[in-house]
């Protein structure tokens, strides 16, 4: 049984799909595909090591935002012990400004469960 559940932000879910959509018009479906299921393997290990990977400089609602590279995106999300929860909020890639995406106020959004 997981340690942590690990639950995605709409804008994570986004984040993939627009990944997952440019590997394909640039790579092929057979790429996009196998992306998507490597990403699934790479949530996956945050419901056992969420707490391992690198703080960023930046918080969300008092939590500090980790990363998890997965090249070339980067996998942006919270931390909350006390919950027994990882909160995924952005995939991005690398080449992105993820700082300034990051630093923004804002709040982020969660499907219904």
């Amino acid at each position: 049984m997981p340690e942590y559940k690990v639950i995605l932000t709409w804008e994570a879910v986004y984040d993939v799909t627009d990944i997952a959509e440019y590997i394909e018009a640039e790579f092929g479906k057979t790429r996009a595909d196998r992306f998507q299921s490597d990403i699934q393997k790479e949530l996956a290990k945050l419901e056992y090591m969420g707490s391992i990977f690198p703080e960023t400089q930046i918080w969300y609602r008092g939590y500090a935002i980790h990363k998890k590279l997965f090249s070339p995106s980067i996998i942006f999300y919270v931390f909350k012990e006390a919950e027994k929860e990882v909160h995924v909020l952005r995939v991005l890639r690398e080449e992105q400004d993820w700082e300034h995406i990051l630093s923004e106020k804002r709040e982020y959004t969660y499907p219904d469960e």
